[in-house]
C-alpha cells in the first residue's frame, strides 16, 4: 500500500490558506496512488502562533476543515492544528480524517519550554498515548517533543503499533556542510532506532519554510521496521514522498527481533509504582 508524506511551508495564522495547501498536497497524494498523507505538526496553523492560538484554533466541526474531511472518502489525511475542547482548552493537535469523519485525535505530551520554545504558556498537555486501526493498520501518532521521551514510543510499542506517525515543526540548529542541519540528522537517527526498535513503519513529516526568524529543517523520512531509511526529503524546499510500504516486513522483523513477544509491562509498572513511591 503507497503512503505519502507532504514536507509543506505553511503562513502564519492563516488557516484558509494552510487548507489549501493540504488540499493541493493531498490531491497529488491521490493522485500518485497514495492511501495516507501524513503533514507536519500545525500544518493549519503555523508553528510560532502564541497569542494567536486562541484565534485560529479549531474543533473537529470547524467549516474550515470540511474539505479535508470530504476528500478524507477517497485518501487519509493526518493534520495538524490547535484544537479547542467543549471546555475552551487549547491543545497542539493531530487529527487523523478517515471516511469522512476525524477518526483519531492525537493531543501533544510534552510541550518543551527551553531555549527558543515557549509551547507551555499556550496549549495544555495531552495525557493518553492511543493505537487506533487506520487505513494501513494499528497506528499511533506523535507530535516533535513526544518522540525526545521514549515512554511515548514504548506505549505504543507494547499497544503492538505497527506504523508510527510523526508530525514535527522542527527549526533548524547546526547546518552542517553535508547539507543537512544537525538536529535533522538526530531526527533521522531516532527513526532509524525507533523503527527497529519496534518492528514498525517510522513516517516523519517535518515542515520548511521561514517563519518569526525560525529556519524550519525539513528532511521528512520514511523508514522500514528494519530502520531502513527508505525515502528522505532535503532540507529547504516542499516536497512530496510516496512510497510503496511492504507489511509482510514488519511480521519478518518481529520475527528476527522479538522484542514485543519478550515485552514484560507488568514488571515495568511495578518498578515505575516503586520509584514513584521511593520519591
Amino acid at each position: 500500500m503507497k503512503v505519502a508524506v507532504a514536507q509543506i511551508n505553511t503562513k502564519l495564522g492563516r488557516v484558509k490558506e494552510n487548507v489549501e495547501k493540504c488540499l493541493e498536497f493531498a490531491l497529488k497524494a491521490k493522485e500518485e496512488g497514495a492511501k495516507v498523507c501524513l503533514f507536519p505538526e500545525l500544518s493549519l496553523t503555523g508553528y510560532n502562533i502564541q497569542d494567536l492560538t486562541f484565534e485560529v484554533a479549531l474543533t473537529a466541526e470547524s467549516p474550515e476543515l470540511i474539505p479535508l474531511i470530504e476528500l478524507s472518502r477517497e485518501i487519509d489525511i493526518v493534520v495538524g492544528l490547535i484544537e479547542e475542547t467543549p471546555e475552551h482548552i487549547f491543545y497542539n493537535s493531530a487529527f487523523y480524517l478517515s471516511e469522512g469523519k476525524v477518526k483519531h485525535v492525537h493531543r501533544k505530551l510534552y510541550l518543551p519550554t527551553y531555549g527558543m520554545f515557549d509551547e507551555g504558556r499556550f496549549t495544555g498537555r495531552g495525557k493518553e498515548v492511543k493505537v487506533f486501526k487506520g487505513r494501513l493498520g494499528e497506528s499511533s501518532i506523535f507530535i516533535c517533543e513526544d518522540l525526545w521521551h521514549f515512554s511515548s514510543i514504548y506505549l505504543a510499542f507494547i499497544q503492538k503499533a505497527k506504523y508510527i506517525f510523526a508530525l514535527s515543526a522542527s527549526p533548524g540548529r547546526g547546518y552542517r556542510e553535508k547539507g543537512m542541519f544537525g538536529n535533522a540528522e538526530v531526527w533521522l537517527n531516532m527513526g532509524e532506532f525507533y523503527s527497529r526498535l519496534t518492528g514498525s513503519y517510522f513516517l516523519y513529516s517535518n515542515r520548511v519554510g521561514v517563519e518569526d526568524g525560525f529556519v524550519f529543517s525539513g528532511n521528512s523520512f520514511i523508514c522500514d521496521p528494519y530502520g531502513n531509511v527508505i525515502a528522505k526529503a532535503g532540507s529547504f524546499k516542499e516536497e512530496l514522498l510516496t512510497v510503496e510500504l511492504n507489511p509482510s516486513l514488519i511480521r519478518s522483523a518481529r520475527i528476527n527481533l522479538p522484542l514485543l513477544r519478550d515485552e514484560r509491562p507488568l514488571m515495568v509498572l511495578k518498578n515505575l509504582r516503586r520509584i514513584l513511591d521511593e520519591r
